[in-house]
């Protein structure tokens, strides 16, 4: 679950919004549907890196360097 700060109070008091899973995953399909428009289409594999980053099971050097190896094999 991502975390980030939304503000920050005179007192100190910190405003915290989380990232549901829910959202993350209305996140990914808006991002499809947005592709789908322009008449791109994302494969199974696309979409598994996408969720693993995501989720933060893979670093962004890591996410990078996977969806490099992807665009070469395309």
């Amino acid at each position: 679950m991502n975390i980030y700060v939304v503000n920050r109070y005179k007192k100190r008091v910190l405003v915290v919004r989380r990232n549901t899973h829910e959202k993350k995953l209305n996140a990914l399909l808006n991002a499809k549907a947005s592709l789908a428009i322009e008449g791109m289409f994302l494969t199974t594999r696309e979409e598994q890196l996408l969720m693993r980053r995501v989720n933060g099971e893979v670093k962004n050097n890591e996410f990078l360097a996977l969806a490099m190896e992807i665009a070469k094999n395309v």
